[in-house]
């Protein structure tokens, strides 16, 4: 094997194993609807654990939704599709899941079609193209990479505010903890939260909860610095970790946070709600803490504070502040 082929032969690899770690269900089915591959998250829902390749994979759905993914596949020549399906699952029932499909069509001539179980529309795109590249052994590797690279962002992404993900927040911050503790440098935490944030999706719908969520990132973005980190830490929860950052300074940043969350409404269509959010702040420099996960659960704790105190404000760590907020 030459160390061209060889390269690429690594990169479809990996490309794959990208795919097989992927949050949503893929499979990739031919012109007959046979299954030549499906990711693990696919096979653990709907085969136990087991391969589905060589199977047909209309013989997975109930007869109702055959006959839609039938009357389906002649339009699939012109792009893509989305449908809701009947799926069998292992214990024998049937559970109803929203599926993307997409032609695939190969260099070599071949058509095939992929399927993706309750995707977004912008991470659906990165996959198929990855599938595809890796399909067409003759593509340009750069152009491989690139699908790949994407990828990999995807992975340590949260896709509805594009901040990072609880797991790789959690992979920087132990980082910079071990960083401040060789330097003796000060590391600042904030963790905030939006306040009444089920009230706003109970009276608006999730749609609307959602576009808080981005527009409150895109207001965050705007007053913070290039050097802080932020993420989403779970639910309508983002954290802050500021490296080399005092208190007094990281106080600073707390409240210009809160602050360009309740400047003015956020509204979509005819959708307007006035939000306003609390935090916790909680640094290295105001006490002593043995771990990362402490100086976390100290802002968490001047978080639950805050939010006793009647929301919309910040409040430093105290030993004295009440159990966490959650």
């Amino acid at each position: 094997m030459t160390d061209t082929l060889r390269v690429q032969a690594d990169q479809e690899t990996k490309a794959f194993l990208v795919l097989e770690q992927y949050p949503d269900a893929v499979v990739l089915l031919d012109n007959n609807w046979t299954i030549v591959y499906a990711n693990f998250l696919f096979r653990q829902k709907f085969c136990a654990g087991e391969s589905p390749i060589g199977t047909n994979y209309l013989s997975w759905l109930d007869e109702a939704s055959v006959s839609i993914i039938q009357a389906l596949k002649p339009k699939l020549t012109n792009g893509a599709e989305h449908v809701e399906l009947s799926h069998r699952v292992p214990d024998g029932s049937t559970v109803a899941f929203q599926y993307f499909f997409y032609p695939l069509p190969t260099g070599a001539g071949d058509h095939y079609i992929a399927g993706i179980s309750r995707g977004t529309s912008n991470s659906l795109g990165t996959v198929l193209e990855v599938m595809q590249l890796s399909l067409e052994l003759d593509k340009n590797n750069k152009q491989l990479q690139e699908a790949q690279a994407k990828l990999e962002l995807l992975a340590i992404t949260d896709q509805i505010t594009q901040l990072y993900n609880r797991h790789y927040f959690f992979k920087v911050a132990q980082h910079f903890w071990e960083e401040s503790r060789r330097y003796k440098l000060p590391l600042t935490l904030v963790m905030m939260d939006i306040d009444n944030f089920k009230t706003i999706n109970d009276t608006h719908g999730h749609l609307f909860g959602d576009h808080v969520l981005k527009n409150v990132t895109f207001r965050l973005r705007k007053g913070t610095r290039k050097s802080d980190i932020l993420a989403r830490f779970g639910g309508e929860e983002i954290v802050l970790l500021a490296p080399n950052t005092d208190f007094q300074t990281g106080v600073v940043l707390a409240e210009r946070m809160i602050l360009a969350i309740g400047t003015e409404p956020f509204t979509m269509g005819n959708c307007s709600a006035a939000v306003t959010a609390s935090a916790g702040i909680s640094c290295t420099d105001s006490a002593e803490f043995e771990s990362f996960e402490a100086l976390l659960d100290s802002s968490d704790r001047a978080l639950y504070a805050a939010k006793q105190a009647g929301k919309n404000c910040v409040r430093p760590y105290s030993v004295l502040a009440a159990k966490p907020y959650r």
